[in-house]
């Protein structure tokens, strides 16, 4: 088995060397399985166990989907002793009241956002994985599903235009097999994507179709609501016949983002784009004096409701971090301290101006 084709490259060979010297051979996951992991290494398909081990950081390390581990078979038996830094990491809030992360793949070139047109586009719904596909290190592609079912696709282009600006798109209609081959093209050999969005939107349609047969199952969406049954239950790389991988992710209604607020504004570069003119290098564009954003706004060349998701993504970015990182909260504080003292000061100009 050529492991080039599933990602392998000078980069993880010289991660590798570290455990030549232990006789472990290197793999890749491909699916897991209730702590059993379905491995793909240079003599083929393999199971494996994984035994107590760190990353190279120190912490504890959960497997997934798309990971590069070490495995040790001089006993008979496939264990994963380590596993290789990631290069990229896509990752959500698990589900529940504790605030934990859940890595869903690792290691991937692109993050396919997927929206399907019998109902869409949802436009902050694409604002919010393009975030996401920045956050976890990944390209974002934006993969408009169902589109034989829109009839206006000049509307959704401007509407996808506005939601991720410098970001590609296609229209892909895995049924009628249109766009399907410009995708291909796209993700070439060796790369690695992952496809994300809400059940129901098509995702292992799409993947049957680049595929070439039905590996994975298919549900119907509920005509009261819309909403899509879930038919993918874990996440599983997959290699296509163009020679690239593409990992399915379980559907998820609401991506509960994991990120930074990095993340937020290369997924909002325009915006960023406008910042640049702000009076204040460290303007929110809340209200500050002389902000380029909120007067790009009311100059009709920035949408309104574009700049209230921005708001709305970089809030619960923060939060993420003031909660994780006792300095982040300090510098908040600090921030809305200093931008009280800069409201008082223009305030204070003002007065002047008109007693003069």
């Amino acid at each position: 088995m050529n492991l080039i084709s599933y990602g392998w490259n000078d980069f993880l060979e010289a991660q590798f060397n570290s455990f030549l010297s232990r006789d472990l051979e290197q793999a890749r996951v491909v699916r897991s399985d209730r702590g059993e992991f379905r491995l793909i290494s240079a003599d083929g398909p393999l199971r494996a166990k994984a035994a107590g081990f760190l990353d190279p950081s120190g912490e504890a390390a959960p497997i997934t989907t798309g990971d590069w581990v070490a495995v040790d078979r001089s006993q008979g038996t496939s264990v994963i002793r380590g596993i290789l830094p990631r290069k990229s990491a896509l990752t959500r809030r698990r589900s529940g009241a504790a605030e934990r992360a859940q890595v869903v793949a690792a290691n991937v070139d692109f993050v396919l956002v997927v929206d399907g047109l019998d109902r869409g586009p949802n436009q902050r719904r694409i604002e919010r994985g393009v975030a996401l596909a920045y956050g976890g290190g990944g390209t974002p592609i934006v993969v408009l599903s169902k589109a034989d079912l829109c009839q206006d696709h000049e509307r959704v282009t401007a509407v996808v235009a506005e939601a991720a600006p410098f970001v590609e798109s296609f229209f892909i209609s895995a049924t009628a097999g249109d766009g399907l081959e410009s995708l291909s093209a796209r993700l070439g050999p060796g790369s690695t994507s992952v496809l994300i969005g809400p059940s129901g939107v098509g995702k292992s349609t799409l993947v049957n179709a680049l595929l070439g047969e039905d590996h994975l199952a298919t549900g119907t969406v509920r005509a009261g609501d819309d909403k899509g049954r879930h038919t993918t239950t874990r996440s599983e790389l997959i290699r296509l016949p163009s020679g690239a991988c593409l990992i399915d992710t379980p559907g998820v209604r609401e991506l509960g983002l994991w990120l930074n607020a990095e993340a937020v504004d290369a997924a909002f570069a325009d915006i960023e784009g406008f910042a640049e003119a702000c009076r204040f290098g460290d303007c929110t564009h809340s209200g500050e004096p002389a902000c380029a954003v909120v007067e790009a706004v009311a100059a009709g060349e920035l949408p309104s409701s574009r700049l209230a998701s921005y708001h709305k993504l970089r809030r619960e970015a923060e939060i993420h971090e003031i909660r994780h990182d006792a300095s982040k909260a300090r510098l908040s504080r600090n921030r809305e301290r200093h931008f009280a003292k800069l409201c008082r000061a223009e305030q204070r100009r003002k007065k002047r101006q008109a007693d003069m």
